[in-house]
C-alpha cells in the first residue's frame, strides 16, 4: 500500500476514535471536474469515498479520497534557433497532452440548515479543509526536435512525470433523505493551491484551478 493511502487509513481510525457518539456516515459519489488553469484546461469526470464522523447534530469530521481520469489539453508551440545569427527559421509544433488528479482531503463539516440525521426537510451545509494532490502528466511532442539546433521553450518539456501540491479544499452542497438511512446530495467544490511545487511538465504552474460539480449519496449509520 502506498505511503498517502497507509496515511489516510491511520487518520481514519484516528478519527473513529476521537468520536463523541457513535454516529458515522460513509458518502459515494460521480464528480465533473472543470480545469481552468491557462494552458491546460479541460473537463474530465471521477469519483470520490468520504467518511464522515457526527461529533454534534450540525458538526462533522470529514476524511475524504478520490481520483479522476486524466484530461486532454493542446498546446502550439514554438522553438527558437539558438544560433539566431545563422538565419535558421523557428519551428513550430503541437504539444499534446494529459493531466490526471488524486486527492486526499481532511477537514470540517457544518450543517447550516438542518443536520446530519434530519429527515425532514433539504439540509445545506459547507466543507473547509485541507488537502493533498496528486497528479500525473504527460506531454508528447507532435515533431523530433533537435535540441543543439533549436531551444525548448520553458513552459513545458517532454515526457511524464507526477507533482504534488497542498490545497484548501471548500465546498457548499444540499442533501435530501430518500428513504431509511440514504441520502441524497450534490455540491460546488473547489480545490485552492496552499502550496508551490514547480513541475517542468506544466505549462502553468498555477495548478489547481478547478470546479467540481459532485453529486452522490450518503449512508448513515447511527
Amino acid at each position: 500500500m502506498k505511503k498517502p493511502a497507509v496515511i489516510f487509513v491511520l487518520l481514519l481510525i484516528v478519527f473513529a476514535k476521537l468520536q463523541a457518539q457513535p454516529a458515522a456516515s460513509v458518502l459515494t459519489d460521480a464528480s465533473v471536474l472543470r480545469n481552468f488553469t491557462k494552458g491546460q484546461s479541460f473537463t474530465t469526470i471521477g469519483q470520490s469515498i468520504q467518511a464522515n464522523f457526527h461529533l454534534t447534530k450540525t458538526e462533522t469530521l470529514y476524511a475524504s479520497g478520490g481520483y479522476h481520469v486524466r484530461g486532454n489539453y493542446k498546446n502550439t508551440l514554438i522553438a527558437m534557433a539558438k544560433d539566431v545569427a545563422g538565419g535558421t527559421a523557428p519551428l513550430s509544433y503541437n504539444s499534446t497532452s494529459t493531466l490526471g488528479y488524486r486527492q486526499l482531503s481532511l477537514g470540517w463539516k457544518h450543517f447550516f440548515k438542518g443536520a446530519y440525521n434530519n429527515e425532514e426537510s433539504v439540509n445545506v451545509y459547507a466543507t473547509a479543509g485541507f488537502g493533498l494532490l496528486t497528479g500525473r502528466v504527460e506531454n508528447i511532442f507532435s515533431i523530433k526536435i533537435d535540441t543543439a539546433v533549436y531551444a525548448i521553450p520553458q513552459q513545458a518539456i517532454e515526457g511524464s512525470g507526477r507533482f504534488r501540491r497542498l490545497t484548501f479544499d471548500v465546498s457548499l452542497g444540499a442533501e435530501t433523505r430518500l428513504a431509511a438511512a440514504f441520502f441524497l446530495y450534490g455540491e460546488v467544490k473547489t480545490w485552492l493551491p496552499a502550496s508551490d511545487y514547480p513541475s517542468p511538465y506544466l505549462y502553468n504552474n498555477n495548478t489547481p484551478q478547478v470546479l467540481l460539480l459532485n453529486g452522490g449519496v450518503r449512508i448513515l449509520f447511527d
